[in-house]
């Protein structure tokens, strides 16, 4: 399916990509660097929350995306996914498996949906 290896990228978790900007988030660009935060599917923000977990977008080779230029990223992809918080990682550790789904949210507001696709480090 991919012309690279999942399993050497670096990071906690991969992630499948494509973007699904609300009508507040309509006029937003995708690009590397964005500090979007994840939300699981299923979960209620207000009473689950939302995690510290920042996405780094790859080109279609595995590459790392190096221009931070608003509107530069692919509207469908894949990332690396960080765990920004190092005391939370065991928590999402029993939560993320291949075929788990969220989005990438900024607030109370959708940027795009993920599912996982690669465990990663978390894994390891």
């Amino acid at each position: 399916m991919y012309n690279f290896d999942l399993d050497v990228l670096p990071g906690d978790f991969i992630v499948e990509y494509e973007s699904d900007l609300c009508e507040e988030l309509k006029d937003a660009k995708l690009h590397q660097g964005m500090k979007t935060d994840f939300l699981y599917d299923g979960d209620d923000p207000l009473v689950d929350g939302i995690s510290m977990i920042w996405p780094e977008l790859l080109d279609s080779n595995g590459h790392i995306i190096e221009d931070r230029t608003p509107g530069t990223a692919p509207t469908k992809g894949i990332a690396i996914m960080w765990i920004v918080r190092e005391e939370t990682k065991s928590y999402h550790a029993k939560r993320i498996k291949v075929g788990t789904k969220g989005y990438w949210v900024r607030g109370p507001f959708r940027v795009a949906n993920v599912t996982v696709i690669s465990v990663g480090d978390l894994a390891r």
